[in-house]
């Protein structure tokens, strides 16, 4: 079944699977989105032999839980190491990489300080770790995402508007887990050994390219692929191709396995 039960919410994952794959990648998605809008990055690592697991957040989605409330990132931390418990379970000697776009990123380097064990490396894309951005805030108490700092491409923008579970407007209370979560992310992160994959949009208002850059040159073992003009949702605009294409080179990379013919 492909979801697990939480003290908290039923959580909903689900696996694009090859059938004999060479590496994994568990993906954790932004803010307001759910799993199933990164099909794209998915084929692309299917592509190449590499199975990928996703999860909806708590409150995102199928999963359960009041929607668009995230109480504390740690919480999501730990679905996060449950799926990656599950996945191990079922693929015991698959080298695994982890990694998340916006909140999910916030996510993947909590996971990685609490134990970075599991994984051979992470992948963060659009996901600053230096400080909440401001938001348009709606007096009733919701903020609202401009969808024109999240894309270009028409068609990803139409989807937005129109998938029911895409969630363009969340509680005001979303951002503070974020600011929690920055002491710990800034005193521990760059101790974080594995080999780390950043991906920004050069104009990305939510998470700013120089906060990318910041990490690129304070992590020991970092790269970062800038996006010229890219916006927020490097991963389902136009520059998707050359995004995605990134993140399996570097699985692949970490993995230490050849990359198929």
């Amino acid at each position: 079944m492909p979801f697990f039960d939480t003290d908290r919410a039923r959580i909903y994952h689900r696996l694009w699977e090859v059938d004999e794959p060479i590496a994994g990648f568990l993906f954790l998605h932004g803010g307001g989105e759910h799993s199933g809008q990164f099909s794209r990055l998915a084929a692309r690592l299917n592509a190449q032999g590499i199975n990928v697991w996703a999860i909806d957040h708590q409150g995102h989605g199928i999963s359960g839980g009041p929607r668009g409330f995230v109480t504390a990132v740690d919480v999501l931390v730990e679905d996060a190491a449950t799926l990656t418990g599950l996945i191990r379970a079922d693929f015991p000697g698959l080298p695994l990489a982890v990694g998340g776009h916006s909140l999910g990123g916030w996510v993947t380097a909590l996971l990685l300080l609490r134990d970075a064990s599991p994984y051979v490396g992470g992948v963060l894309t659009g996901a600053s770790l230096r400080g909440v951005p401001e938001l348009d805030v709606d007096p009733a108490g919701d903020f609202t995402f401009d969808t024109s700092l999240l894309a270009v491409d028409p068609a990803y923008l139409e989807e937005l508007e129109k998938d029911p579970l895409v969630q363009l407007e969340l509680p005001t209370v979303t951002p503070s887990p974020l600011a929690a979560a920055e002491p710990a992310i800034a005193a521990g992160f760059a101790g974080v050994g594995l080999p780390i994959l950043l991906i920004n949009g050069a104009d990305d208002r939510l998470a700013p390219i120089e906060d990318a850059r910041h990490w690129r040159d304070a992590l020991p073992d970092a790269r970062l692929l800038e996006v010229p003009d890219g916006r927020h949702n490097v991963l389902n605009d136009v520059d998707h191709r050359a995004t995605t294409a990134a993140i399996a080179d570097f699985v692949l990379e970490v993995a230490g396995v050849a990359v198929p013919q």
